[in-house]
Formats: structure tokens, sequence, C-alpha cells
């Protein structure tokens, strides 16, 4: 009993410390690092990847960190798919606050679409404009040119199609926009499930609600999905339909199993 209540304090502890240190390392680095190798870098291209890469590298450490803290436990199968993960749709349940941070952490090569009020971010704007990150404010057009010029410089764009993280118990409901991305730009799918047991940081929890126990963080890292067997259909909602429900299905069964 005295034991679990020392763990429980103590993993109280490590988390506060490892979000201020996450925060307040993204504000010192925000405004120095990522300037500096922007201008270090040549424009285009080079620069964001160098940016990128940087960001893997700070999530990777950061995953460390919580480890070596006892904060959590983290198993992946199949990371070497992230690792060559460049030019695809990386399609991802969100059970966790930590799940974009777990993904940076395994692909050296991440793109992801962020809200406005980070890219325009005192503290952390220059870090996410370095990285070259979209906007989610783009007209729909050129948010879709975005993400073309994004999968075909080789980045893995990270996509979430539930849109907020996932209630513990819920039946996984995607929105379609992954899907029309997918079918018009006619990209690779890259699925990847997500399990936290016991669920911490889920939507509505505060960072100091801590679990009973270490939560045990598995990433799988499925087989890839050519979506141009489903461009057949008549009219590309009708395809991206299919791949809606292809996909809920695909990770109710993996949830279900525990498998991840």
């Amino acid at each position: 009993m005295l034991a679990s209540c020392l763990d429980k304090l103590w993993r109280r502890a490590a988390t506060g410390f490892a979000f201020a240190f996450l925060f307040g390392g993204g504000a010192i680095l925000a405004p120095t690092v990522f300037p500096l190798v922007a201008l270090t870098s040549p424009a285009g291209a080079v620069r964001r990847q160098r940016c990128q890469h940087l960001v893997h590298l700070i999530f990777r450490f950061y995953i460390r960190m919580l480890r070596v803290l006892r904060v959590i436990d983290v198993e992946v199968e199949g990371a070497e798919r992230l690792r060559d993960g460049r030019g695809k749709l990386v399609v991802a349940n969100h059970p966790s606050l930590l799940d974009v941070v777990l993904l940076m952490a395994l692909m050296p090569r991440a793109q992801c679409i962020v809200k406005k009020e980070l890219w325009e971010s005192r503290w952390l704007g220059g870090m996410v404009r370095g990285a070259g990150y979209i906007r989610n404010d783009l007209d729909p057009e050129a948010l879709l040119d975005a993400c073309r010029a994004a999968l075909e410089a080789g980045d893995g764009l990270i996509i979430f199609p539930e849109g907020t993280r996932t209630v513990p118990g819920e039946p996984v409901r995607f929105r379609r926009g992954f899907a029309n991305l997918a079918t018009l730009l006619e990209a690779e799918v890259q699925p990847v499930t997500i399990t936290c047991n016991p669920p911490t940081l889920i939507k509505g929890e505060k960072w100091w609600m801590i679990p009973p126990r270490r939560p045990i963080f598995r990433v799988m890292v499925g087989d890839r999905l050519d979506v141009t067997g489903l461009l057949g259909y008549q009219y590309r909602s009708l395809a991206a339909r299919k791949l809606v429900r292809s996909l809920e299905d695909y990770f109710a069964e993996r949830l279900a199993d525990g498998k991840a």
C-alpha cells in the first residue's frame, strides 16, 4: 500500500516535471535553436527537413526521458515501417495527448496539420514554421496543395481522423476529410493503432490525474493500404466513404483484440 502511494506520488511529480520540461524547453528552443537552423540552412526543402529532424530528435529524447522517469512504458511493433513512411498518410487513432509525440519520435520526416494559433505562437511559432507544418485555416484547395507538396517531398503526413482525442470505451468514428485527401492525392495509407493501458492524458483529463499504475503505450504499425483499388468508383465520395468504413473496421478490430 505504501509502495503504491509512493509510486503514484513519484509519477505525479515526474509528470509535472516532464510537462514543464516540454513547454519550457519548447519556449527556449523555438526562438533560439530553430531560427539558427533556419539561418544556416538553404531555403526550402532542406531547411524544412532539418527542422523536422530536430523535432524528431527532441521528441525521441523526451519519450526516453519519460521511460527513464518511470512515467510511462512504450512498446512498438513495426517501427521500421514508420521510419520508412516517407510520402505516406500516417493515419492513427488518438487516445492520448502523447500520441503525436510518440509518432514524431518514431518518424525522422514527419509533417502534420496544426492550428493557426500554434503557427502564430510567439513561443512555438518558430519551430512550427521552420518545420513547415501545415496550418489548418487554409482554404480547401490550398490545404490540398500543401498536403500534396509534403507527400511529394517525401514527408510522412500524420492525421488523426477522429479529429480529437477518443473517449475511452467509445467506438472509433472517423471524419471523412482524411479519406478525401487520400483519394484525391492517391496516397498510400499507413495505419497506426495506439493503445494506452490504463488510460492517461485523455480528453478532459488534467495532467495531475495520474492512473493507478504506470501506463503502457502500445504502438502497432500495420500494413500499408493502397487506395488505388478504391478509385474505380464513379464518384470519389463513394471511394472516400468506403475507405472510412474500411479503416474504422480495421481499428475497431485491433482495439478490440488488444493487438496494439
